[in-house]
């Protein structure tokens, strides 16, 4: 019984994220084509969308200031040493990652950030094709340099969900909530 129990969480933890609401969200709320051309961001664009193939203390050096508040939903950090490990080790464990950014808002010394990521990885030999939503708060010292990062993205369906016997369990919770 307990197998049966244990392959089926299985399964359903590697199962495919529904697409649907992702492209129900971008027909309401489509990327502004303007977006490129906001200077600020551009550092943190080429970041993330070179991430798998890129050294990454040069780019996090043109990116971040050496202290900082940064918290992706996964992790807290406070300097650009932590983020490189964190980054490098992310680098060995993804198989590709595309960020695309769909709006950009600035109010004062906040700027936030509207994006998709799309992130391939494979997790106890299981492939997972992800899309997210999300979105981010930044701000930026003098030197134009990040100085806050904070996430705001769905890290169960982004992530969490996809390894395996944890993604089940959360999966079966989440089924659960959506009867309602």
């Amino acid at each position: 019984m307990k197998a049966i129990l244990l392959l089926s969480l299985s399964l359903i933890a590697c199962s495919n994220v529904d697409n649907k609401a992702l492209q129900d969200y971008l027909a309401i709320a489509p990327s502004n084509p303007d977006v490129i051309k906001n200077k600020r961001v551009q550092p943190l664009i080429k970041l993330y969308n070179q991430f798998k193939h890129i050294p990454l203390a040069e780019q996090l050096n043109e990116t971040y200031a050496e202290n900082f508040f940064f918290n992706d939903t996964l992790v807290t950090l406070h300097n650009r040493r932590e983020l490189q490990k964190y980054f490098e080790h992310t680098q060995k464990n993804i198989d590709s990652m595309s960020f695309k950014i769909l709006d950009v808002q600035e109010t004062g010394y906040d700027v936030f950030i509207r994006w998709t990521m799309h992130t391939k990885f494979t997790v106890m030999g299981q492939s997972s094709n992800v899309q997210s939503i999300g979105m981010s708060h930044l701000r930026f010292n003098n030197e134009g340099k990040i100085i806050l990062h904070q996430d705001y993205w769905d890290s169960m369906q982004g992530f969490y969900q996809h390894i395996p016997i944890i993604g089940g369990v959360l999966q079966w919770i989440k089924n659960g909530l959506q009867e309602y």
